[in-house]
């Protein structure tokens, strides 16, 4: 099976960096850009599997980045994964960018992120349950 590639969208380096290391051990290949408008470019340019993508932005927010992804013909809007440290962000998440999941930052769920993407990728597959 050829390596997953997902694109992690978050305004802090620390935080994209330990995305790419965590994930890149975990076997995805990650590309990350820090602003909504790098987040769109980026998505147009690597064509991820999967999008991680933080809910408030220095140029916006997760919204206008879920907007602007599916306004673009020009690529196919893969599952995005909103992942923040504002818990009430979650219901803007599922209803206004229509995401495939919603993680609190933290390190328990950072252990659980690459079950969650692959139960988002594979439905059908036997992935470990949240529970």
């Amino acid at each position: 099976m050829a390596q997953r590639s997902l694109l992690v969208v978050d305004d802090d380096e620390a935080w994209r960096k330990l995305m790419v290391r965590f994930l890149g051990g975990a076997g995805y290949k990650t590309h990350t850009a820090a602003t909504c408008a790098e987040g769109v470019r980026s998505a147009e340019i690597h064509r991820p599997d999967c999008i991680l993508l933080d809910f408030h932005l220095t140029d916006g927010d997760a919204v206008s980045v879920c907007a602007a992804l599916r306004a673009n013909k020009g690529i196919k809007t893969p599952p995005i994964i909103i992942v923040s440290s504002d818990p009430e962000a979650e219901l803007a998440a599922y209803a206004e960018c229509r995401a495939a999941g919603f993680v609190l930052k933290g390190s328990k769920p950072l252990a659980r992120l690459p079950a969650i993407i692959e139960k988002i990728l594979c439905p059908g597959s036997l992935a470990p349950s949240d529970d």
